[in-house]
């Protein structure tokens, strides 16, 4: 294992080892600190995985275990992703999911009543199979959405 120092991650030549170690410092709650590391490996996981979740149904609301993932609406009928409002579901602001229509039915994507989805040209059904589009919440109950749609 050799010894880099995470100035070094940022090198374009540079490759992050799984076996490399960072020792990181954490509070011990009593003023002094906790020593840990974290391998390159689980760096990388954080960073390159991106966690799915398979949906094969005619109709789906996001949960908070969607955020930051990938949801696949894998159905040969048209379905519907229902955004919640932030009053049943708190996602935090900056939240981004990515939608990708697996089946051959369009996914159309909506706001629950008070949610507010902002897109181009008003764009919220995937154009065909292995569309994908991505959601931001930008606001409480406000989400900009993008990708391959159509009217």
């Amino acid at each position: 294992m050799s010894d880099k120092k995470i100035s070094q991650l940022t090198a374009k030549n540079d490759i992050l080892e799984d076996s490399d170690i960072f020792a990181i410092a954490e509070s011990d709650g009593s003023g002094g600190h906790v020593s840990k590391g974290i391998t390159g490996d689980e760096i990388k996981k954080g960073i390159t995985e991106v966690s799915h979740n398979s949906q094969t149904g005619t109709a789906y609301t996001l949960v908070i275990g969607d955020r930051d993932k990938l949801v696949e609406m894998d159905n040969a009928s048209a379905n519907t992703l229902t955004i919640p409002p932030n009053s049943s579901v708190p996602f935090p602001i900056g939240t981004q999911i990515l939608i990708v229509q697996k089946g051959s039915g369009k996914t159309t994507i909506s706001g629950d009543t008070g949610v507010n989805v902002y897109s181009e040209d008003s764009r919220v059904k995937t154009v065909g199979q292995y569309a994908m589009a991505t959601l931001i919440k930008c606001a409480s109950d406000t989400w900009y959405l993008g990708g391959n749609l159509e009217q």
